[in-house]
């Protein structure tokens, strides 16, 4: 017997507007508006948008990829079409040449190796690509598109992972020698100094709220480390981190950890040496660097604390490893969400926006033995505490929450089950040893010392880039001269010498341009061997090997020059003549406004020895700095509440649905429930999830109630199929045929089982005229064929079962089922 495999049908439909579509992927969805005003409504204003990659899941039976074809074009925007191969095998786009290069269509098989060239990881890199999905991917009708717009979803979000950690070592770099300045004295001053003691690393997860009272009363027998976004939450609640660690260098962390900032006179910030430098250059207080000072080696970094991710919170416990503490207590470090669908604690922008119903999340288990959703990078998270676990088993690793993921090596264990030594006092002032070092004299001088460091880099590089430009010059010579085989090899000699005189002499400097420039020179690496390159690829590597050195090292160079010119500026910053002009700019160019309150520190007599004017602009720099502090946030509230719509949500169950996840449509339920009264979608939305939880608990007749409690209004498509398979399941033929009547104005597809209920109700001509209208429209469905043959041979109406029979065999002469009927019709006939 042949076998569907998909629910897409070949049969095409024209509208009333002369488009052309497929009922199986869009049902009536163009029959009241055309194609064009529906995707004006829903994505002109994005599809606009210039210099943005937009991967769209679904083509709306080719109507959606001929509505980007006839858009007006776009400044530097790119449209890929991810489309199921059954689509695909019924579409024709021809897509004009000018067009080609900036919209592709594929399906899901090709879509991470095209993310992965060149082009698109640009996009991906500068955050510059969007999802869509289409009209009939929406609706989420059919199962395979819901899978596939999972698919897609988890490639674009690995490939987003991947772009950051390529691409990482820019930023790191970039953010490291903005922070050469402020990155002064190393972590590793802490090093072995707590041996024996315990202390908490305290994160933003959602089991934070339940343990405040606890920590509180246990503060003068831990040390309180705190990752920066939850700080100034702690101190609200009457606990004051003794160490606060930041991390992130995306501009973005400074809005996010703004009111830590008032903790400068309490708390030893512990900041990794690419924090984002508007935390890092406006912090009023003690500090300590975690990683290397610089992109180059240099002694002061030979032993100092690594940097490590993914996360905060796996600095802050690689951090307290290296301090020497024997019992590391873990609390918020919950690594999932919690039951009720929160990703963060109380006071926190993400508990204030709700539960993040739409995100598609990975599952995890928990100490209590249940199921948590979680992001990805979070699971990066985990597996990189259970390795850094692993290597420390003299060390007792505890968190406070049973509803955290489980962490190998990590054991869960109730606050009154844990034992505690008050820590000594004099342990406690060795987290104020930077005070003693950071004096006026101290502080230009690492200052002048560092300008002189940079000065000499900044030579370096550019005699590098002199060479490597020479390079060039050599290789293009050399291109031109195929034919001259002496002047080949002597150009050849010419550029290693180059090279190796640039590896001998500027060995460090080399190794930097190569770190920075990954990406580019890991654009022209081939598996194939040297031995077996014609003199062109030669040519060809060899120029695109300098055109990298040439280019990364003038991008270095320009890095450099900033941070002279900053470096500089910060020792003016010392200078008893006072030009706070200058400073002004300097600050303003950096987005530093702050800085001014560092500088007060330094002239506390200021407004002795300041004009009128000079007053002014440092109010003025006062005022933006607190405006600084003072944000909205707006722009990560717009992002977090971009993955929470409704829209989102329910694709979310309808994946969780499609995979019979019963953890997974029991929590979003139980979410959904108090929200069901704040909007028709919303109360749908809960009885959709709550309806198919009962169904997988096969509470069959409390599913049917609960769908069945809906508002007629509200009821999809998807509510009456559920009504269908409920109803059929109870037997309840009248409800069954009165929603099947509704389904058929969905699609066809639900004739058939219309024929069929039609047909145990007793109502026979009109199941046979049913099958027969849908066997019309759709001649080669033949699984339909056999069961309106088996009908009329149940029926006796054995000629007609014959026709239905044959018809099968025509298309799949081996198909047993037909084979075997057709011999008992011959053998009931032969007995006549």
């Amino acid at each position: 017997m042949q076998e569907q495999q998909t629910n897409i049908l070949s049969t095409f439909a024209v509208s009333q507007f002369g488009e052309y579509y497929l009922p199986s992927v869009n049902r009536a969805q163009f029959e009241k508006l055309d194609s064009t005003t529906q995707y004006d409504a829903k994505f002109k204003d994005d599809f606009n948008k210039e210099d943005t990659l937009h991967i769209i899941i679904g083509m709306d039976s080719g109507l959606l990829a001929n509505y980007v074809l006839e858009m007006a074009t776009t400044k530097g925007a790119r449209f890929i079409f991810v489309e199921l191969d059954a689509a695909l095998s019924l579409l024709q786009i021809d897509i004009p040449d000018d067009f080609k290069n900036r919209l592709h269509i594929c399906n899901l098989s090709e879509l991470a190796e095209l993310l992965r060239e060149q082009t698109y990881q640009l996009f991906i890199f500068k955050k510059r690509c969007e999802l869509y999905r289409s009209l009939g991917v929406t609706s989420s009708h059919l199962e395979e598109y819901t899978r596939l717009s999972n698919d897609v979803e988890k490639i674009v979000q690995n490939a987003f992972f991947e772009s950051e950690v390529v691409f990482s070592q820019k930023i790191f770099v970039k953010t490291q020698l903005e922070n050469l300045i402020e990155n002064r004295r190393p972590a590793s001053v802490l090093k072995d100094k707590f041996t024996g003691m315990s202390c908490i690393i305290i994160a933003g997860g959602p089991s934070l709220d339940q343990h405040l009272d606890w920590i509180k009363s246990q503060s003068d027998n831990l040390v309180i480390i705190a990752v920066s976004r939850i700080a100034s939450k702690l101190k609200k609640e009457g606990i004051t981190p003794h160490i606060i660690v930041s991390v992130d260098p995306q501009d973005r962390s400074f809005e996010l950890n703004s009111e830590m900032m008032q903790l400068h006179q309490e708390s030893l910030l512990v900041q990794s040496y690419h924090l984002c430098p508007r935390i890092s250059a406006q912090w009023q207080g003690r500090s300590l660097y975690l990683g290397k000072q610089s992109p180059w080696i240099t002694k002061i970094d030979e032993d100092n604390i690594e940097s490590i991710g993914p996360t905060v919170t796996n600095s802050a416990v690689h951090l307290a490893i290296n301090m020497g503490f024997s019992q590391l207590l873990l609390c918020g470090v919950d690594f999932c969400h919690s039951r009720n669908g929160f990703t963060h604690a109380q006071g926190t922008i993400e508990s204030s926006l709700g539960p993040n119903l739409g995100q598609i999340c990975e599952w995890v288990d928990t100490y209590a033995g249940e199921q948590a959703e979680t992001l990805i990078q979070l699971l990066y998270a985990i597996e990189a505490l259970q390795s850094e676990v692993e290597q420390h088993p003299t060390c007792t690793f505890i968190n406070l929450s049973e509803n955290a993921a489980v962490v190998k090596g990590i054991g869960y264990q109730p606050t009154e089950n844990i034992q505690l030594q008050p820590i000594q006092v004099d342990k406690l002032k060795i987290l104020q040893v930077t005070e003693e070092t950071e004096t006026h004299n101290n502080i230009e001088k690492d200052i002048r010392s560092k300008i002189h460091y940079l000065k000499n880099k900044i030579e370096s590089l550019s005699e590098i880039a002199r060479l490597s430009a020479k390079a060039i010059e050599l290789n293009l010579e050399m291109q031109q001269q195929l034919n001259n085989r002496e002047l080949i090899v002597s150009l050849s000699n010419e550029i290693e010498g180059i090279e190796q005189g640039m590896r001998e002499k500027y060995h460090s400097e080399c190794h930097s341009i190569k770190f920075y420039g990954y990406y580019e020179f890991s654009q022209f690496l081939t598996t194939q061997t040297s031995d077996s390159w014609s003199q062109e690829q030669l040519n060809e590597t060899t120029y695109k090997y300098y055109h990298a050195f040439n280019n990364i090292s003038l991008q270095l160079l320009e890095l450099l020059t900033l941070t002279l010119e900053r470096a500089e500026c910060r020792l003016l910053e010392f200078s008893p003549e006072i030009d706070i002009n200058r400073l002004a700019k300097q600050w303003h160019k950096d987005n530093q406004p702050g800085r001014i309150r560092i500088w007060k520190k330094y002239h506390p007599d200021h407004l002795a020895h300041c004009d009128n004017a000079s007053i002014k602009q440092i109010d003025e720099l006062e005022d933006e700095y607190q405006q600084q502090l003072n944000n909205d946030r707006k722009t990560y509230i717009d992002s977090v509440k971009k993955t929470s719509t409704l829209e989102r949500t329910f694709i979310k169950i309808m994946l969780l649905i499609n995979t019979k996840h019963h953890t997974g449509l029991k929590q979003i339920a139980s979410c959904l429930r108090p929200l069901a009264a704040n909007s028709d979608e919303t109360n749908r939305l809960y009885h959709l999830s709550y309806a198919h939880q009962l169904q997988l608990e096969e509470r069959d007749k409390d599913a049917l109630s609960c769908i069945l409690a809906l508002d007629e209004h509200l009821i999809t498509e998807l509510e009456t199929k559920l009504i269908i398979q409920l109803s059929l399941k109870l037997m309840k033929l009248e409800l069954a045929n009165k929603a099947l009547k509704k389904a058929i104005t969905y699609s066809d597809e639900y004739l058939p089982r219309y024929a069929n209920v039609l047909r145990f109700q007793g109502f026979t001509q009109e199941s046979v005229n049913t099958y027969l209208d849908y066997l019309e429209k759709y001649p080669s469905d033949l699984m339909v064929w056999l069961k309106f043959g088996s009908f009329m041979f149940d029926l006796g109406e054995m000629l007609a079962a014959v026709d239905a029979f044959n018809h099968v065999i025509e298309s799949d002469p081996d198909n047993q089922v037909a084979l075997n009927y057709l011999a008992k019709i011959k053998a009931n006939l032969e007995q006549r």
